[in-house]
């Protein structure tokens, strides 16, 4: 039997909160996945304070991370990671064998009213503590995860958002003209969503799909926004088949 290739898969979390996202579904993946979970600066609660980064500097940070990190590469972002990701592929895409974009955000951002209510004084502040605090978590928790999950795995989940330095920073940091500047990038991607992520809606992808010449999608009908905390076999699953395959497809951009 032919052993499977290993591969390294570098995931970036989200706001509000760190790597720690992914650590439920870390030990989950096959032997021949090496799975990281980096926290960007001033995203893990357990760091000194680190904000006013740009998104060059995140992309740098990102690049130094990367290069202690065996190839073949696969960069997966979720959410707000993924802008990081798309951010990193305009100076660094040759570090990397192709993307996972996971429910990300960046492409509507003129047409959706969150983004901008959020860039108005104290509410970035006043929605992180609110989803952080202990009377509102119950009901929050509902609403992010389709199942029970781990009750000390949900009371660091929610802290983290109280804690994460950055999170206000990122509304005033990202916007359309930042969107808008990307170039596309010749390296495969695959687009991976929930069918029924009630943060982000699968229309999302069409507009980053121009960004890449080769590129797929991949709607799972029972996710969510957050697969990797209540549904993490099946994640572990589905991330390591699209690196399989986007590795595959890595040799014709070469």
């Amino acid at each position: 039997m032919i052993a499977e290739q290993k591969i390294s898969i570098v995931a970036i979390h989200g706001n509000g909160g760190g790597g720690f996202r992914f650590d439920i579904t870390k030990p989950l993946f096959p032997s021949n996945i090496d799975f990281l979970n980096p926290s960007l600066p001033g995203f893990n609660c357990t760091d000194t304070p680190q904000s006013n980064y740009s998104m060059k500097q995140y992309a740098d940070w990102m690049a130094n991370y990367l290069k202690d990190v065996e190839p073949p590469r696969i960069l997966m972002g979720h959410g707000l990671g993924g802008v990081f990701v798309l951010e990193f592929l305009q100076n660094y895409s040759d570090m990397v064998s192709g993307v996972i974009l996971h429910s990300i955000v960046g492409a509507n951002l003129n047409k959706r009213i969150f983004p901008k209510v959020m860039k108005l004084p104290y509410v970035a502040w006043l929605t992180k503590n609110v989803i952080a605090h202990p009377i509102t978590r119950p009901i929050i928790s509902r609403k992010f995860f389709q199942r029970k999950i781990d009750v000390l795995y949900e009371k660091k989940f929610f802290e983290a958002f109280s804690k994460c330095d950055a999170f206000e920073q990122m509304f005033n940091l990202i916007d359309y003209s930042w969107f808008k500047s990307l170039s596309p990038v010749n390296i495969p991607a695959a687009f991976l969503w929930g069918e029924n992520d009630w943060i982000l809606k699968t229309n999302e992808i069409e507009v980053f799909q121009k960004l890449f010449p080769f590129n797929y999608k991949d709607i799972v009908p029972d996710w969510d926004h957050f697969p990797m905390i209540d549904r993490p076999e099946s994640y572990a699953l589905k991330v390591s088949e699209l690196a399989n395959q986007l590795l595959e497809h890595s040799n014709v951009f070469k």
